[in-house]
């Protein structure tokens, strides 16, 4: 049941990263997320930012054991999760009274590194999960 909730969440995880991602390509060439592009994206942002906090601290345990997580797995976990902390962050300062408009364009900016820092992340974090899984499958099916 473990493997399975874990799967859901990391497929979850890693299909709201692409869907953000997808719907940030146009501020990549200087234009502003809008109409469309940004309802989506604010869509998946609160399913990212409900999603990524239960799944860190529901498997916390998975991810810091040496014996359960291998170093590729540790580290694609710790990566979400800072890049998750800074997106989030940066969107919650510009949401303060107290940021000026100067202010907010430069934390979208830091948004979008940190975002599009969170796409390479994921992928390692699925990688080592997927690898070590394989890799458990061969072990627990080699006779000896």
């Amino acid at each position: 049941m473990t493997n399975v909730l874990h799967t859901l969440f990391l497929i979850t995880i890693l299909l709201v990263v692409l869907l953000l991602t997808a719907t940030a390509v146009p501020s990549l060439q200087g234009q502003p997320l809008g109409g469309i592009a940004l309802l989506v994206h604010m869509m998946a942002s609160g399913v990212l930012v409900f999603a990524l906090p239960i799944y860190g601290i529901v498997f916390l345990w998975r991810h810091i054991d040496v014996r359960v997580a291998s170093a590729m797995q540790r580290t694609g976990f710790w990566l979400v999760l800072v890049t998750g902390l800074a997106t989030t962050a940066t969107v919650f300062a510009c949401m303060l009274p107290i940021a000026s408009t100067e202010t907010m364009h430069e934390l979208i900016r830091w948004h979008g590194y940190a975002g599009f820092a969170m796409v390479p992340a994921v992928a390692l974090l699925v990688w080592g999960v997927s690898r070590s899984r394989r890799i458990k499958s061969i072990r627990s099916a080699t006779p000896g």
